[in-house]
């Protein structure tokens, strides 16, 4: 008998798009699936769509929430999934046909992995043949391809994500072993989530597999991002990595503390960068900037970031 995959969707406004989703899952071959689809209070036809589906197939069930965010959307459909193995899997999101198959296959054959995460390839919308490794279109492939776990997947995971949201499938009692997603972080939720995984002593296996692959469409609704405002919640993640680091059953004292070393060089330089990238002009940039760090520190990089501009300007002028 297979076993159950639960795959959870959190989806907000995404009526225009769920229903190619959702039929990108019954043509699965792997059958003994089941798909928990949580509005996370939209205002357009997603309702209506996920209950046309729900009603012709009972693997699709169907949630409401007030807008919450991902994070809650996503431990609301794990709260009520069955399944011995999770596949998270953004609205917009696309499988390609044997992942599940494939994936179930080599974690029942490798019960020493917790998670195992494939590769992915970006889509734009109105060209879904045309495919990239990275969001940026720029052809070059960022995934780390781990097997690793304790002080070796901690060390990667400190310095990048390891995988898209879609990729990795999982075993349920990871989850329940971090309690799920966190419902505090800001644009790094799923990166903060594998973290918290890698300290909790998760093995990650890469699988490398061509029939394997995640699709991440490239539309209006996610390229409109706010540079300033992911990297500020990268910070802030990286300021909550100090406890969780501190409280990790897998590491001994020595690994904790080389990888907090890591994760205050990490901070230093992306505060840095964002201070000598920033607009000095904008009040709205500078509380933001100001509100990330002691008064102290964001007093002496204002000033350090004010002569790095001024000696730009005077090379530019050189020129």
């Amino acid at each position: 008998m297979n076993p159950l995959v639960s795959i959870i969707i959190p989806s907000y406004n995404y009526g225009f798009i769920i229903e190619e989703t959702l039929r990108n899952l019954q043509e699965q071959s792997y059958p003994a699936w089941e798909a928990l689809v949580v509005d996370d209070g939209s205002s357009d036809n997603t309702a209506q769509i996920v209950n046309e589906f729900a009603t012709r197939d009972n693997r699709i069930r169907f949630f409401t929430q007030k807008n919450k965010g991902v994070s809650v959307a996503r431990n609301l459909g794990f709260a009520h999934s069955k399944g011995n193995y999770i596949q998270f899997l953004d609205a917009d999101d696309l499988l390609s046909r044997d992942k599940l198959a494939i994936q179930v296959a080599f974690l029942e054959s490798h019960p020493e992995v917790d998670i195992s995460y494939t590769d992915h390839l970006y889509f734009e919308h109105e060209r879904p043949d045309i495919v990239y490794p990275d969001y940026e279109m720029n052809n070059h492939n960022w995934l780390p391809k781990i097997d690793a776990k304790g002080y070796d997947a901690v060390n990667t995971l400190i310095y990048s994500n390891i995988a898209v949201v879609s990729s990795p499938l999982l075993r349920r009692a990871i989850v329940e072993k971090v309690n799920g997603f966190p419902e505090f972080s800001n644009y790094t939720e799923d990166w903060e989530f594998w973290f918290q995984c890698a300290i909790q002593g998760a093995r990650y296996t890469f699988l490398d597999n061509d029939q394997a692959k995640t699709m991440i469409r490239i539309h209006h609704r996610n390229t409109s991002r706010n540079i300033q405002i992911m990297q500020a919640g990268e910070l802030q993640f990286r300021k909550r990595i100090t406890s969780q680091v501190r409280n990790s059953p897998v590491l001994n004292a020595e690994e904790k503390e080389n990888i907090l070393q890591r994760n205050a060089a990490s901070t230093q330089k992306l505060y840095k960068y964002m201070m000598y990238h920033a607009n000095l002009g904008s009040l709205r940039q500078l509380k933001i900037l100001y509100n990330l760090v002691s008064p102290g520190t964001f007093v002496s990089y204002y000033f350090k970031s004010l002569n790095f501009k001024r000696k730009e300007l005077f090379k530019k002028k050189r020129r």
